[in-house]
C-alpha cells in the first residue's frame, strides 16, 4: 500500500469516527435575546462575537483551528435561555458558551452547563448570585469577565455622598430590584428614600410612576432601568417638565437614549458602567474602530462584553493547548488577560475585579470622568 493511500484512509477513518481533526472547528455559542424588546443587545453581542472570531481567524485560530462563532435565541427568558444551550450543546456541539444579557437567564444556564461540563464566560448578567454560586460557590464552570452589582453599587453609594431626597425607579427583574437591594444597603446615613417604584419591562406608560416621583420632591433619581425602557421613561420625563438628574445606573452611553440626552435637558445625570464605547484609549480603539467601520454605530456594552469574552475564551483554549473542557476550565482559572479596561483576572468564585467608568452628562454629550477601580 502506498504512503499516499494509507494517508488518505486515515483521515477518512478519522472523518467517519468524528475524531478531532487539525482543521476542524473550535465551536463558542451564546444564548442571547434576537428576538423580543432587548433583541438590538442581541444583534450588538453577535457583531461582536463575529468580530472577535474574524479577527482572531486571520491571525491562525487558536491551536491552528479556525473559531465558529454560534447563536440561539432566548429572548431573555429564563426557560428559553435553558432551550437555546441545549440546543448549542446537543446539536451544535459547542466547546464552549457566552451568555445572557438578563441575569434570570444567565442564572437558568449555569447548571446546564454544569452539567454538560463545558465553560460559561458571563460577559453582560451583573446579578451578584451568578458570583456566589461560580468557582468556590459551587459551580466551577462559570466566569465572569465584567463586575457584578454589589461592585456597582458600592461605588454608586458613595457617588450619592450629598444627596439627601433620593427616588427610586427600576424595572421588576432580578435585576432591577436586586441592584436596588444591594444599593440601600449601601446607602450614607443622610440619604433617605423617599419614593420606590418598579414596573415590568414591557411597561411603556411611566405617567403614574412620574406622578409618584414628583411628589416626592426628590433631589435624584436612582434609575435601574435598560435601554428601551429608559427612552420611554426619559421622554415622558421631559414631557412631565421634571429636572432632577438620573442617577445610579441609567444606560446613559446608550445609543438608543442619545436622543434624549442630546436635548440637554439631562445635563448633570450620571450612571456607573462596566463600558462606554466613547472611551479614549488605543486598546479600546482597536476594537470600536472596526465595529464601526462594519456596523456605522458604536458597540453597546453587551457588544463589548461579548467582544471580550471570546478574547478571554481563546486565550485559555491557547494555553490549554486543547479543547478539553477540564484543561480548559483549569487555564481559565489562570488567567491574566489584557482586556480593553485593564487586566483581567479571575477570584475563587471566577468573578474578575475589574474597572468601571463614570459617565456624567456635561453640555448634552456623555463624558467618561474617570475609570473606578470595582470593589
Amino acid at each position: 500500500m502506498t504512503l499516499r493511500i494509507r494517508t488518505l484512509l486515515v483521515v477518512l477513518l478519522a472523518a467517519s469516527c468524528g475524531l478531532p481533526a487539525a482543521a476542524q472547528e473550535i465551536k463558542i455559542g451564546l444564548a442571547g435575546p434576537m428576538t423580543g424588546p432587548l433583541a438590538f443587545l442581541g444583534q450588538h453581542m453577535k457583531w461582536a462575537g463575529d468580530l472577535a472570531v474574524d479577527e482572531i481567524n486571520q491571525k491562525g485560530g487558536v491551536l491552528g483551528r479556525k473559531l465558529a462563532f454560534l447563536v440561539q435565541d432566548s429572548a431573555c427568558r429564563p426557560a428559553d435561555a435553558v432551550a437555546a444551550a441545549e440546543r448549542l450543546l446537543s446539536q451544535d456541539k459547542v466547546d464552549a458558551m457566552l451568555g445572557d444579557v438578563c441575569s434570570g437567564a444567565t442564572i437558568a444556564l449555569m447548571p446546564v452547563l454544569e452539567k454538560a461540563q463545558r465553560p460559561l464566560i458571563v460577559t453582560v448578567s451583573t446579578h451578584p448570585d451568578i458570583t456566589l454560586r461560580a468557582g468556590a460557590g459551587g459551580n466551577k464552570w462559570v466566569f465572569r469577565t465584567v463586575p457584578d452589582d454589589a461592585m456597582i453599587a458600592a461605588v454608586v453609594a458613595k457617588q450619592l455622598k450629598g444627596v439627601k431626597n433620593l427616588a427610586i425607579v427600576a424595572e421588576d427583574t432580578d435585576y432591577g430590584r436586586g441592584a436596588v437591594k444591594l444599593l440601600k444597603e449601601r446607602l450614607p446615613a443622610d440619604v433617605k428614600i423617599v419614593s420606590e417604584d418598579y414596573f415590568k419591562q414591557t411597561e411603556t406608560d411611566f405617567l403614574p410612576v412620574l406622578t409618584r416621583i414628583r411628589a416626592s420632591k426628590p433631589d435624584a433619581v436612582g434609575t435601574y432601568v435598560l435601554d428601551q425602557a429608559a427612552l420611554n421613561l426619559m421622554k415622558q420625563y421631559l414631557q412631565f417638565g421634571m429636572a432632577m438628574p438620573l442617577v445610579g445606573r441609567p444606560p446613559l452611553g446608550s445609543g438608543v437614549v442619545a436622543p434624549v440626552v442630546a436635548s440637554g435637558k439631562f445635563d448633570g445625570s450620571w450612571t456607573v458602567y462596566p463600558y462606554y464605547d466613547k472611551y479614549a484609549s488605543p486598546q479600546n480603539e482597536a476594537f470600536t474602530k472596526p465595529f464601526i467601520e462594519r456596523h456605522k454605530q458604536g458597540p453597546h456594552y453587551a457588544a463589548y462584553g461579548v467582544y471580550e469574552g471570546i478574547k478571554v475564551l481563546a486565550d485559555a483554549i491557547g494555553r490549554a493547548g486543547t479543547t478539553d473542557p477540564n484543561a480548559v476550565r483549569d487555564a481559565l482559572e489562570k488567567t491574566n488577560y489584557a482586556g480593553i479596561l485593564g487586566p483581567i483576572r479571575f477570584n475563587a468564585n471566577n468573578q474578575t475585579i475589574a474597572n468601571l467608568m463614570l459617565l456624567q452628562i456635561e453640555k448634552s454629550a456623555v463624558v467618561v470622568k474617570e475609570l473606578v477601580p470595582a470593589q
